[in-house]
């Protein structure tokens, strides 16, 4: 199964393809902004680096987050876009899942991942032997670090590079039922509606 993965969530830019577990194709640039100019070219390019056509991909998988509200949405409107007319499935995956993924892909540890999301404020969710077992909250930082510590993982990750050849190789045996192309966000949008009424997630 040919899966292309998307990472637009951070400073980094990023795309792989991958089959079977073999990597076909994989671009990363650090670009600060512009995701959604930079996108769609680097997937030309990486499709062209590994000799397929759009025709050629079964499969998408999307990191959905937290990052920044602007970019996560990048990734994902390109891939539900891409696999549209193609009726592919589209599957997310956050960056809290994918780092304990990264770093313990057989699913043996206890993990914690944590993100900073600024205002003082984390994002945090634990792994354990490959599950979730907490679903993603977002904290003062004090009390969460508190609350961390008391749960005693065996490993703690911190804003950790997002990896889409893990991305791809995860994604591959994941079902959009369990883990839908949804955004991920760490808080509520800051921008109102006229009346006071918030932006639909």
């Amino acid at each position: 199964m040919k899966v292309l993965a998307l990472d637009t969530t951070g400073a980094a830019c990023s795309v792989s393809i991958c089959d079977a577990g073999s990597v076909l194709a994989h671009i990363s640039e650090t670009i600060g902004r512009g995701h959604a100019e930079r996108l769609a070219p680097m997937v030309s390019e990486a499709l062209k680096a590994a000799g397929l056509t759009p025709k050629d991909i079964d499969k998408l998988a999307v990191c959905t987050g937290p990052g920044s509200f602007t970019g996560l949405r990048v990734a994902l409107a390109f891939a539900k876009g891409f696999a549209l007319p193609r009726k592919l499935p589209v599957i997310g995956v956050s960056s809290l899942e994918l780092w304990a993924r990264q770093h313990d892909p057989e699913g043996r540890g206890k993990i914690v991942s944590l993100s900073d999301v600024r205002r003082g404020q984390i994002c945090w969710a634990m792994f354990d032997e490959g599950r979730q077992v907490s679903a993603p909250i977002t904290q003062e930082s004090e009390a969460a670090r508190a609350r961390i510590a008391g749960l005693a993982p065996g490993a703690l990750i911190e804003d950790a590079p997002n990896d889409t050849r893990i991305l791809a190789w995860f994604g591959a045996d994941c079902s959009p039922q369990d883990y839908p192309a949804a955004p991920l966000y760490s808080r509520p949008p800051d921008a109102k509606l006229a009346g006071g009424k918030s932006l639909p997630q």
